[in-house]
């Protein structure tokens, strides 16, 4: 189990660099991403939106309390990278890359979390079992 908790917080800790880059990207070079944004066809509104949704993202994945709000989140960072791949490919500006990494790591730190959940929950149920047991 700690191999596993290893992994997860190792990509949990790349697929956060790349989301915080990005944000930096959004607030400290805002015009450039501004046209950027523009340039894939979507609207300049939505870059604020984003920011704050990414950052607010980070925090819950990396609290990772709530089970509620964690699969929200990590809904809305696969929406967010599946389309930004689709805009890409679309539009033919730029290739898209950092969107797909995005997606692998997402895809291994939530696979790596619910392995972790169930090995907890499993260890927990055997804990129980074995008090009922002695008692």
């Amino acid at each position: 189990m700690k191999t596993k908790t290893t992994l997860y917080w190792v990509f949990l800790g790349l697929f956060s660099c790349l989301i915080l880059g990005s944000v930096y990207n959004y607030v400290f070079h805002y015009e450039t991403a501004l046209a950027t944004f523009e340039n894939l066809g979507y609207p300049a509104h939505l870059l604020h939106p984003l920011i704050v949704a990414q950052i607010l993202g980070i925090i819950i994945l990396i609290a990772n309390k709530g089970k509620f709000l964690i699969d929200w989140a990590y809904a809305g960072f696969f929406f967010n990278l599946m389309f930004a791949v689709i805009a890409h490919y679309m539009t033919a500006k730029g290739n898209g890359a950092g969107a797909v990494i995005g997606i692998i790591l997402l895809s291994v730190t939530y696979a790596l979390n619910k392995e972790r959940k169930y090995e907890r929950e499993a260890v927990e149920k055997m804990k129980n079992t074995s008090t009922m047991v002695t008692s």
